[in-house]
Parts: C-alpha cells; structure tokens; sequence
C-alpha cells in the first residue's frame, strides 16, 4: 500500500486515483490503517480540500468504527457540504448520543432526506421510539419527503395499529410506495405482528411484485392472528407459485399447524404439502 502511494504522490494526484485506493481499503486486513496513510497523502497534497475524497475518507472510518478519525477527518476539511454535515451527524448517531445528534441536527446549515432518515435511527437505536415518530411528524410538517429507508425504519419499530395506519396512510399519499418490495414488505409484517390479517393481505395483493419474503410474512401473520387455516392456504398458493420454502417459511406453518384443534383434518387435506414441508425439514417421510 505505502509503495502504491508513493507513486501516486509522484505520478497521479488525481481524484480517481485517490478515489481508487481508498476503495482497496475495503480488501486490506487494516483498513484503518490503510485509510489513515491515504489520508495523510491528501493532507499533505492540499487535495483533501477535495470535499468529495474527504467525504469518502469519513464514511470508510464510519464503515470500520473508527469514530475519532472520522471526525478528525471532518474537522481538517477546509470545506464541507449536505453530504460531509450528514456523516458528522451519523458519527454521533454511531456512538448512541442522540443529545448532542439532535442539537448537531438543529444547527445544521442545510438538511436533506438523510439527515432526517439519520436521526430518527439514532432515536430508534437509543430506544426513543417517541421521539422517532415526532422526528417523523416534524419532517412531514417540514415537506421533506420520506424515502423508503424512512418508512422502514417507522414500521420496524410500530406497536400499535395507529400508528401503522397513519404511515400506511402517508405512504399511499406520497405515491404508493408501498408497492416497493422492500415497503411492502414491512407493511404485511407490520400488520401481521398487530393482528390486522386483512390490511397485511390488501397490501399483499396490492404489490407489483411479491417475494419470499412477502408470502412467510403473510403466512407468520395468519398464524400469529388465529387465521392458520389461511396461513396453510397461503403456504399452499406459495408453492403452486413456484415459491422456494425456506426455514422461516416452515418455522411459519408448523406454528400455524400446532396451532390448529383438528390436525387431522387439516392433514388429510394437505398431505402432499406437509410431506414436502417435513422433507425440507430434515425429517424421513419414508414411512408415510
């Protein structure tokens, strides 16, 4: 690395090169290290007035939690934009300091989407599940528009119906996100957790495009809100699909089948399926 440096210093100061050696950090057993003798170069070439080389500097301490230079690296930039000011705030969302994020967070000279998505993590790391949903209600006062990542992390962290409802509510307003797979998703393992099998299957059948993950969230919710016959159902329509069962696929529908009174009734109805299931389960179905 230190001789890959030296040439660069002597041939290439340019973006891309540095850009290219700080990106190899990812691959070197001591990334910090690594960083801190690329970091030194840009310091010493005055190229670390490069907001964009600085910015990649901090993010790489962050990835591999070396805080403090991190936020050397902010304070030695002679320069910074939204990008720099949303590191040094996640820097004290990493250590757990929401206190003194938020008063960052406040002061901050301008803020975008990831700034708010930033502290409402930070307040949902440290527990203040509170003060995330005010965060949240504050950003949609300020028109900031939510991204995906923000009603992930919303809906990750709901307890009651309320609450899912009204993020549900201002996902379908901003455009039916919820089409997203990823929102989607969390949506039916949202509502499944609450019991609200109906709002979990309208979303269901409202996606564009549905995945594993999707049919064992539907399925863990029909199981958990008393609808196993349902969950064994959407086990069934899984796999006429072409759906691959996984162990939290089959994690779902045993606790749905020792939920259910009459076992056998269920069994003589659905024989092939549960033979399958036990097969992927490691179980011998030889004797059946």
């Amino acid at each position: 690395m230190f001789g890959i440096i030296h040439r660069g210093t002597r041939f290439l100061h340019t973006v891309s090169f540095f850009s290219s050696l700080i990106e190899q950090c990812f691959s070197l057993t001591n990334t910090s290290n690594s960083l801190k003798s690329i970091h030194a170069q840009l310091i010493k070439l005055g190229i670390n007035s490069n907001i964009f080389l600085s910015n990649r500097c901090i993010d790489l301490y962050l990835k591999c939690s070396s805080v403090d230079d991190a936020l050397k690296a902010f304070h030695d930039m002679p320069g910074r934009n939204i990008v720099s000011w949303n590191l040094y705030l996640k820097v004290f969302v990493k250590r757990s300091d929401v206190v003194t994020a938020r008063r960052l967070f406040d002061e901050m000279p301008e803020r975008d989407v990831v700034s708010w998505n930033t502290i409402i993590s930070g307040y949902i790391k440290s527990g203040f599940l509170d003060s995330a949903w005010e965060m949240f209600l504050e950003m949609r006062d300020c028109c900031v528009k939510p991204s995906e990542f923000t009603f992930s992390m919303l809906l990750c962290c709901v307890k009651c119906s309320n609450y899912a409802k009204e993020i549900h509510g201002c996902i379908m307003r901003i455009g039916g996100g919820y089409l997203n797979l990823v929102v989607g998703n969390s949506l039916i393992d949202v509502y499944g957790k609450l019991g609200l099998v109906d709002y979990a299957l309208a979303v269901f059948l409202s996606m564009e495009k549905v995945d594993v993950i999707s049919w064992n969230s539907m399925i863990s919710g029909c199981a958990k809100s008393g609808s196993e016959e349902f969950a064994l159902h959407n086990f069934r329509l899984m796999g006429s699909r072409g759906f691959k069962v996984d162990e939290y696929t089959a994690s779902a529908v045993l606790n749905a089948c020792s939920n259910l009174r009459n076992l056998e009734k269920e069994a003589a109805r659905s024989q092939a399926n549960e033979r399958a299931l036990c097969r992927y389960c490691g179980y011998d179905d030889s004797s059946w």
